[in-house]
């Protein structure tokens, strides 16, 4: 479905990618996505993934490899929340916003805790909760309350806390009745060198099937971070691409009541 996001919502999702061709031949083999190229407001070369002729995501070259999909968060007034950001702790990255036809305006984000987001004023909706699309997003860091804070005073967020909040933290924020995403403080014993990271999930074709589904993504070079969990939200699989971002399958069909206290590993210590 095409979503009109509300402020705070999911505006829009992007790899910067050092292997334009690489990533998107990747995608394509594992969600059958298709590309259109198109030229942003500064002349350079923009790739917007659809799937079934709508947007889902989008691709920009960059020098070296990225870890991560960025998650831009919807707002009516780029100007305004942008600078309500920098007022809150954040790092704006760009100094004019970056303009991509049938896509919006959009600048780069570091929160106070370290990690890389993105706040888009859409020029429309773009499709999310359907097989092939995203469908959840996870924001892991070690400063976890300092995160909340921003998130929070930023957004409005309702905050939510479904682990005990202290062998396990994991804080749900949403809008309204519509959770928009999971926060997870990172291990404590994870290597200084590990950054923060947001992670992209993206639902499984229930025709295929969350094995076959892995099995398609391996095959096409992706590599499994960690066995497959069972959660609240279905199973998932974190893996990373053949340029190394890392991304999540997930299987709703297969959802269970994990209690994420028990977890026997901890999916973010790498």
């Amino acid at each position: 479905m095409i979503i009109s996001p509300a402020p705070g919502g999911p505006g829009w999702l992007e790899l910067a990618t050092a292997d334009l061709d690489r990533s998107t031949r990747f995608y394509q083999d594992v969600f059958g996505w298709t590309y259109q190229q198109v030229t942003d407001g500064d002349g350079r070369g923009y790739v917007v993934a659809s799937l079934f002729d709508e947007p889902v995501a989008g691709f920009r070259g960059h020098r070296d490899a990225v870890r991560d999909w960025t998650l831009y968060l919807a707002t009516p007034d780029l100007a305004a929340t942008s600078a309500q950001a920098y007022r809150l702790g954040g790092g704006v990255l760009e100094t004019r916003p970056h303009v991509v036809p049938g896509v919006g305006a959009k600048l780069l984000v570091d929160d106070p805790s370290g990690a890389t987001f993105g706040l888009a004023q859409p020029e429309h909706g773009f499709t999310a909760g359907l097989p092939g699309t995203l469908v959840w997003a996870e924001f892991v860091t070690r400063q976890a309350h300092l995160a909340d804070r921003f998130f929070g005073a930023l957004f409005g967020y309702t905050q939510r806390q479904f682990g005990d909040g202290k062998a396990t933290d994991y804080v749900v924020h949403s809008l309204g009745d519509d959770s928009v995403f999971g926060r997870v403080r990172m291990d404590p014993a994870t290597p200084p060198e590990v950054p923060p990271r947001w992670i992209a999930h993206f639902e499984v074709d229930p025709d295929l099937g969350f094995d076959q589904t892995l099995n398609r993504a391996r095959e096409a070079g992706a590599r499994l971070r960690f066995r497959p969990y069972a959660s609240a939200l279905g199973k998932v699989a974190v893996l990373s691409d053949p340029l190394g971002t890392r991304f999540a399958i997930i299987d709703p069909a297969l959802a269970s009541d994990w209690d994420y206290r028990s977890a026997a590993d901890d999916p973010y210590d790498n």
